[in-house]
């Protein structure tokens, strides 16, 4: 995943990635993970693959696999927050715009101090993608159950300020 021009980028190196996908349907806002001081925004203009749906088709997860790859060339975010808790660090939320407007629009500046549930941006329409990104051995994932390294088109709901991980 491209992390912009971020000077400290090495922090993330082999550290943990919670990718999700939102459908046209989901809340398209998104909000502070931790409490912390936003140290790094930025957009990053991309491409916009539009999905189309096939009832016919064989493999109907290629839009959920796919999601590594357009967080890669998609529009996307890239909000840092350092958080006041030093066993968490910093987390970089990486929202990214898949589908239809491929719209991302941060609401935050750097030095704005958050507190976790705050609102942080938001995706005009379509379906959208979030990644969270977490220095290595920082935080242990609640969410999704079962293996890490699963992607699945199935899982569980997250919900809008739902516990995700705990701090390592």
């Amino acid at each position: 995943m491209m992390l912009g021009q971020y000077p400290k980028i090495s922090r993330f190196v082999g550290g943990d990635v919670l990718q999700s996908y939102l459908s046209g349907a989901d809340y398209h806002r998104w909000h502070a993970p931790v409490d912390g001081v936003v140290e790094y925004v930025e957009r990053v203009p991309g491409l916009m693959f539009s999905e189309l749906y096939d009832p016919q088709a064989v493999d109907r997860s290629a839009g959920t696999l796919s999601q590594g790859y357009q967080a890669n060339v998609n529009t996307r975010g890239i909000v840092v927050i350092r958080s006041t808790a030093p066993d968490i660090g910093r987390v970089c939320v990486v929202p990214v715009g898949i589908t239809e407007v491929s719209s991302v629009g941060i609401g935050v500046e750097v030095g704005r101090t958050v507190t976790r549930g705050d609102e942080i941006g938001r995706f005009s329409y379509g379906g959208s993608s979030m990644c969270l990104v977490f220095e290595p051995g920082k935080v242990d994932f609640t969410v999704p159950p079962g293996d890490k390294d699963v992607v699945t088109d199935s899982g569980a709901p997250i919900l809008v300020n739902g516990l995700i991980a705990l701090a390592g």
